[in-house]
């Protein structure tokens, strides 16, 4: 799940689960007071109002705990708990039917067990878009960039990218690089394991010289060149990242091997406002899912928390 939530998504989160986690501990609590005044019942009846209890108090309680560690299959989590408390709310809304002298307490639980799935109903329906439900992919990304150019955008794209993807499946020349080790054994070796690369762009991506005073660029034993020339040999999937509002070079202003570059399609990462919606679009690429739909979801859900 995504940790980069929009304050009012993550509160609206963090409500939910504190209200299921009181919910739970009032469950069992419930579930207690139920027994006592159901002294003469049958063991049956005492053990189905007694698993109800417990299990509509455990779901509640995970649940609430899932939501705060941000794990993957909370929302799932969220919908048991939502039918287990309406089924809850049936068996106890009889027992206000059938044990008279008892009915207020029954009935007024059977009030909470609903207004509970109706509140938890209404925040599963409108879960905020950044927050993905589902496992980290274990799709592998290779970021390829220039320190001299995009150093501090590609560390927050970085960050950003691991609340979708496994971290140890990001490389990062910086992370992985030893001292000692020779740059193009450890891109070629990277690369043998990536299924996309992004190639991120900056105002002086295509113009920075080395100390000879020539592009970069045009230095065959540049990393960033050998990066994107090895990705594209070996048809990897590239993305062209633009930041700092660059424009897409074009094919005239690449040396010969990096001009397949230039007919790529290329998403932006802007700043602030704009950075989380252009990442999400970035991560739906990434996925094969529609990004625009997502973000389509999230308006709504600002729209409507």
């Amino acid at each position: 799940m995504s940790t980069d939530l929009a304050p009012t998504g993550a509160a609206a989160l963090r409500r939910l689960a504190q209200v299921s986690i009181l919910f739970a501990v009032a469950s069992l609590l419930a579930t207690a007071v139920a027994l006592m005044r159901l002294p003469h019942a049958v063991g049956a009846g005492q053990g189905i109002v007694v698993a109800a209890g417990m299990l509509v108090g455990a779901l509640a309680f995970a649940f609430g705990v899932m939501i705060s560690l941000r794990k993957p299959r909370a929302r799932r989590m969220g919908f048991a708990v939502v039918a287990a408390a309406f089924a809850a709310a049936v068996l106890f809304g009889l027992l206000a039917a059938v044990v008279p002298e008892s009915s207020a307490a029954f009935g007024a639980w059977t009030l909470v067990l609903l207004g509970y799935a109706a509140f938890a109903t209404h925040r599963l329906v409108r879960w905020p878009a950044a927050v993905r439900d589902e496992p980290k992919s274990d799709l592998r990304i290779f970021i390829s960039y220039r320190r001299d150019d995009s150093r501090e955008t590609v560390g927050r794209i970085h960050d950003h990218l691991r609340g979708d993807f496994e971290g140890e499946n990001l490389f990062l020349d910086v992370d992985r690089q030893a001292a000692g080790e020779d740059y193009r054994v450890v891109i070629g070796r990277a690369l043998e394991h990536a299924d996309a690369v992004l190639v991120v762009i900056g105002t002086r991506w295509l113009t920075l010289a080395g100390r000879d005073g020539r592009r970069r660029l045009d230095d065959e034993g540049d990393m960033v060149r050998i990066e994107i020339e090895t990705a594209l040999a070996r048809r990897l999937r590239v993305i062209p990242v633009l930041v700092q509002g660059t424009a897409m070079p074009g094919e005239n202003d690449l040396p010969p091997p990096l001009r397949p570059l230039s007919f790529l399609t290329a998403l932006p990462v802007r700043p602030d406002p704009d950075f989380r919606p252009d990442m999400r679009r970035l991560v739906a690429a990434l996925l094969g899912e529609d990004g625009n739909e997502e973000d389509r979801e999230a308006e709504a859900v600002a729209g409507t928390a």
